[in-house]
This record gives C-alpha cells, structure tokens and sequence, in this order.
C-alpha cells in the first residue's frame, strides 16, 4: 500500500494549494506532498516533501485526516492508497516555485473545486473547519470516483487510566517510550435500546465489541470489521463517542481506543475465531447502560489476575457512563 503525506498551510483565510506541473494529476491544484519513503515516518515526509517542493520547513503542524482512495490506477493497475493530510501553521521561508510544483495562495471561502481532483470537495472543508475526519474513495478504471464517506474522528479523551487508577503499582517508566496499539470499541445498542457487551465467560470479563486496528485500515473500517466479527452485526447511525487512553506501565504500551456509538442493523453472520471459542465469548444484551455498567462492575478482577483486565474492564465503564449520559442529553434535545 503506497502512503503519501500532504501539508495544508493556512494563513489569512487562506490555503496555500500547488499548480502541479508534471506527473500524476498534472494540471491540476493538488495539495503540497508526496510518497512516503522507506525507514521514514509519515511526519517526517510530510515536512521533507514540503520543503523539497516549496522550499518551507514546517515548524508546527497536526495530523488532521487520513483519507484512502481505493482502487487508484498509476500504471493500469488498482492500488489502495492512504493520503495522510497534516494542517500547518507556522513553518519558516516563503513558497518557492520548483519543477514539480507551483505554488498558489487560494480564500478558503471560495476554493476553486473545479481545477482540483473531485475528492476535494467533500472531504477538504471539514479538514479546513478543523475537524479531524477519515474518508474513503473508490475509483474506476478512469480514476473517477463511484463510491465515498466522510466520517469524523473521535477526538474528546473521555477516559484515561493508569497502574494508579486501577490501584495496581506503576513501574516508573517513560511513558514517551511506550507502543501505542489503536483500535476501536462500540457501545453498540439495538431496536429494543439494549446495550451490547461481549461475555468472556470462561475469562470472567466483560468487553465493548471491537478490537485492534489492522495495518493499513482505517479507525471506521477497524470499527466496521472488529463489531461484524466480535457480533454479526452490521451497524448504522454511527457517531464519534471519545477517545479511551490506557497507559500500562507493566506492559510497556499505551493503548488508544477510538470510541463510538452505532445501532446494530442487519445480522449478518458470526464466526468466532479460536482464541473467542476458548475464552468462551457470548453476546450478552443488557436492558440498560445501567445493567451494563453493573455487569462490569462486579467483575472480580482480583480473582481473574489479569493486568489488561484491569484497564479494559475500568475503560468500558467510563464509556458506558458517558455514552449514557450523551443518549440522556440527546433525548432531552
């Protein structure tokens, strides 16, 4: 899967764009960017790749979108590829026009769509309003698109456990030097307004549907994925919860879990893997987040002995109050 990186410099109310001068998309206002390269993180080309085409050192700049285009063709053959967008706001020099790239001060009020590739347009505005989004384009074999979504990303930190949240003894080490593993949990709810966890029976433990991230997926295909696999469901009216931050210092890992609400739609099909057959996983429906919540909380976690328990068990309550409350306020709207 090929990565690029794009910069969006803001200034003004406007968005510096380039007039691109050779290569794929020639003729067209592109956003500032190119290919990751091997051994190099996608910051580090998204800052390289702006110098190397405008002559700027971006200085301060965050990661506001990740967006694929699948099916793309180079060369006459389908690529998946994931742009990853950054939003700048202080860099040093002055756009400088290369062989590549000519460089052009555009009104964000008044971007001009129609000399731009025809993603743009529903995807760029959220990003420039800053909102943090992932998107999702499928092309033809004339690189005209026949199938989208925009979703926002969750980005309100609702929960945030550590060993000393859970009273468990924190090892001292630098968090900096952690992994961060990613994924995505759904409080999951249907026709009736049940709740859905999933029951480790033979594990003791109770968990939201949803799991980790696989490589080159996006946080709402992970979350689309984990919940068909974890319940058989396909899901609807899905909207950005929060975000749960777990630092286990005993394990050496951060883990970010990209939270979200979603109605449960039509059942598909449920195969469970093996590990899920060992551990016994049920779906279980509860009548409420409060019969959820309750479940969760009389887990003996002691007895169980398992640090990761500890954490997901203590994330998937703090979800589970929140969401209630976020359900309570929308009913009352």
């Amino acid at each position: 899967m090929l990565h690029t990186a794009v910069v969006l410099l803001k200034k003004d109310g406007k968005v510096l764009l380039g007039f691109k001068k050779r290569g794929f998309g020639i003729g067209k206002l592109t956003s500032i960017g190119g290919k990751q390269e091997k051994d190099e993180t996608i910051d580090e080309a998204a800052i390289r790749e702006t110098f190397e085409e405008i002559g700027i050192k971006v200085t301060k700049m965050e990661h506001m979108a990740d967006v694929v285009f699948d099916n793309l063709h180079y060369n006459g053959e389908p690529e998946r590829d994931m742009m990853h967008v950054f939003v700048a706001t202080e860099w040093k020099g002055e756009p400088q026009e290369s062989d590549e790239i000519k460089p052009e001060w555009v009104k964000i009020s008044d971007l001009p769509y129609e000399k731009m590739w025809g993603d743009n347009e529903h995807w760029l505005p959220e990003v420039l309003r800053g909102k943090k989004i992932e998107a999702w384009f499928h092309y033809n074999k004339k690189n005209e698109f026949t199938d989208f979504w925009v979703k926002k990303l969750p980005t309100k930190c609702i929960s945030r456990i550590t060993d000393e949240t859970v009273g468990l003894e924190n090892t001292g080490e630098d968090p900096a030097n952690f992994i961060i593993k990613e994924g995505a949990r759904a409080v999951l709810v249907n026709k009736k307004g049940q709740v859905a966890l999933i029951h480790s029976i033979n594990r003791g433990w109770y968990k939201l549907p949803g799991g980790g991230r696989e490589k080159d997926e996006l946080i709402y295909e992970n979350l689309e994925r984990e919940v068909l696999e974890e319940t058989g469901y396909k899901i609807k009216d899905v909207k950005p919860l929060g975000i749960g931050i777990n630092i286990r210092s005993q394990w050496q890992m951060i883990g970010k879990a990209y939270l979200y609400t979603c109605h449960a739609d039509k059942f598909v099909k449920k195969e469970q893997m093996p590990d899920e057959i060992e551990d016994g996983d049920t779906l279980e429906w509860f009548n409420s987040f409060d019969e959820a919540i309750a479940a969760l909380e009389a887990v003996k976690l002691d007895e169980i002995g398992f640090y990761g328990a500890y954490f997901f068990t203590r994330r998937e309550i703090d979800t589970l109050k929140y969401a209630k409350q976020e359900f309570e306020r929308e009913r009352h709207a």
